[in-house]
């Protein structure tokens, strides 16, 4: 058989062919627009703008969870000692830390020190050196030894309790 078809047409059918290829790019040739990636840039930057707020308002919780947990413990120890054998509760940190297990001072974000006025016993987390965000804020915790009504501030700068 012989080939009926003309030159022309071959290299007009090359021609085609070839400028199809063209056009059916790979997704990974075509990329993205100016205008698309700045639209992506804004909504990244909109949701982290909401994101980052919300995640540190997290970790301060976090830091204050740690000081109403020690002193929900050292509240506790201190009323059980005193149902016990009728002492008046430890003030210095130094007996905090011995008779009612509180954390060495500087070994946590906060350090605790109480305050005996009878018969409500109040202790104090100030914030250590741990966290120089921390540093100098308290949260207040006190017990009622006739009543055994225990009240714990509930975050940093609120009214602080009171157990009379």
């Amino acid at each position: 058989m012989t080939n009926t078809t003309s030159p022309g047409l071959h290299s007009r059918l090359q021609f085609a062919l070839l400028n199809s290829r063209q056009k059916q790019k790979s997704v990974l040739q075509q990329g993205f627009t100016l205008v698309e990636l700045m639209i992506v840039i804004v909504i990244v930057g909109i949701l982290s703008a909401v994101a980052i707020p919300n995640f540190l308002a997290q970790t301060d919780k976090a830091k204050v969870a740690e000081a109403k947990t020690n002193l929900a413990a050292i509240l506790k120890q201190a009323q059980v000692q005193y149902v016990e054998d009728g002492s008046a509760p430890s003030t210095s940190a130094a007996d905090l830390i011995t008779n009612y297990k509180a954390p060495a001072a500087n070994t946590t974000l906060f350090n605790y020190t109480g305050a005996w006025a009878t018969p409500v016993y109040t202790v104090t987390a100030t914030g250590s050196s741990k966290d120089a965000g921390l540093t100098g804020d308290t949260i207040k915790g006190c017990v009622n030894f006739d009543t055994g009504f225990v009240a714990i501030q509930g975050k940093i700068g609120s009214t602080a309790p009171t157990c009379s």
